[in-house]
């Protein structure tokens, strides 16, 4: 397993990089995973290192990577996390478009799960297995630091989606209801984890 790179957030600079953040939002009607947003975050370690703030177990976050390779095929696209409390943030990052998370199919009035959504949540069911698997090596006590070392899962997919209320009460259900081995899963919508990442610059780091 490769090392987690040490990091430090610089609020400053993470405002700098949420503002380039609010005007790919605002210039773009959708986001492609592999055009726009992978690219995007390798090259902004503060505001990838912010996204930590859903896992509010992590108090001082200082490691991080993007496209770690778990094992094998199995790549998370980013983990934050913090060294000293050995808490980890797995972000599985998707498509933005309207129909990421619920997709209408033929007449049927309750749109269905869209398949990009449950591929996401089927790769973090992976890489909590993949990582449970590796627990006891010394490989995962070097990366993470504990062999108690916790987890728990994000996914960022959606984008100007306009939920129906239904649909947000089954999105919100959905994730609530259901742990991976006692590891939580939330999802956000790109809009959502723009607001968030401006409101937690502005009350936690005054920026």
């Amino acid at each position: 397993m490769r090392n987690l790179q040490p990091h430090i957030l610089n609020p400053a600079q993470c405002r700098n990089e949420w503002n380039n953040f609010h005007s790919l939002l605002v210039s773009n009607p959708s986001l492609s995973e592999r055009k726009d947003v992978l690219p995007f975050f390798k090259t902004r370690q503060d505001l990838s290192i912010l996204i930590c703030s859903y896992f509010p177990k992590i108090k001082t976050p200082d490691r991080f990577a993007h496209e770690y390779p778990i094992d094998g095929s199995f790549v998370a696209d980013l983990i934050v996390g913090d060294s000293a409390m050995h808490h980890y943030l797995l972000v599985e990052f998707e498509n933005g478009c309207m129909d990421s998370v619920f997709k209408k199919k033929g007449k049927k009035a309750t749109p269905d799960w869209a398949p990009r959504f449950e591929g996401a949540y089927s790769q973090l069911i992976d890489w909590f297995w993949k990582l449970e698997d590796k627990r006891s090596t010394s490989d995962f006590v070097n990366t993470f630091g504990s062999r108690r070392a916790t987890f728990q899962g994000l996914i960022v997919i959606g984008k100007d989606m306009n939920l129906s209320p239904q649909e947000k009460d089954r999105l919100k259900w959905r994730m609530d209801r259901t742990m991976i081995d006692s590891n939580a899963i939330s999802s956000v919508s790109f809009n959502e984890l723009c607001e968030d990442l401006d409101h937690w610059l502005k009350v936690y780091h005054s920026v």
